[in-house]
């Protein structure tokens, strides 16, 4: 369970790291990483997860909504504003050196990466149990659904579908779906609704 929450941790600070890239030194990163993860990370963790104040409020997040998504893009965009842009002369040089990007390898890395959010999404209740099964059937409706609509958009707006708007989609829905993951959806009530009271549905 420490090394559960530990990677949620982690993945974090891996968000936050991926705002300020190249444009930040290792000793700064080194000090900013302790600092931040005991006074925003550990605190907004402790009060949904801890049964802190917003745990009491009713706020709820199954899986890191807000404890690592919205920490991690408010705390990446701040970072990123005070630290400033790249400088030009970086950028035109890596745009000069830069291919493209390898379609097999992201859409390969977008596998490897939906596998491992199942497991987020899924392992959060600590036990094999429905909430974690609803929850691994939910990230899967959510992603998939999410690629259909992104990869629609790209039809309608450029008149052609892309891979990196179907990664991109992807990506979306399984962000969009973390904090309720264990939501039972109301429309399987027509199916089970003569197996089940609809009392456990809810």
């Amino acid at each position: 369970m420490v090394f559960f929450q530990w990677a949620f941790a982690g993945v974090t600070v891996g968000l936050v790291a991926g705002a300020v890239l190249g444009r930040m030194s290792v000793k700064a990163w080194m000090a900013f990483v302790p600092l931040w993860t005991t006074l925003s990370y550990t605190v907004g963790a402790y009060s949904i997860w801890g049964g802190g104040f917003l745990f009491h409020w009713g706020v709820m997040d199954y899986s890191g909504g807000y404890v690592v998504h919205l920490a991690a893009g408010v705390s990446g965009y701040t970072a990123a504003y005070w630290v400033g842009p790249r400088r030009k002369e970086e950028d035109e040089e890596e745009m000069a050196t830069a291919s493209g990007g390898n379609r097999v390898v992201m859409v390969a890395g977008a596998g490897i990466l939906w596998m491992g959010w199942t497991g987020f999404n899924g392992g959060d209740p600590f036990s094999a149990n429905t909430d974690s099964s609803v929850a691994v059937l939910n990230t899967h409706i959510c992603a998939t659904t999410s690629i259909v609509a992104w990869v629609c958009c790209d039809v309608a707006v450029r008149g052609r579908p892309s891979v990196v708007g179907a990664v991109q989609g992807m990506i979306t829905g399984l962000v969009c779906i973390t904090p309720r993951s264990n939501i039972k959806y109301s429309f399987l009530l027509v199916v089970i609704s003569d197996e089940m009271p609809v009392s456990d549905l809810s």
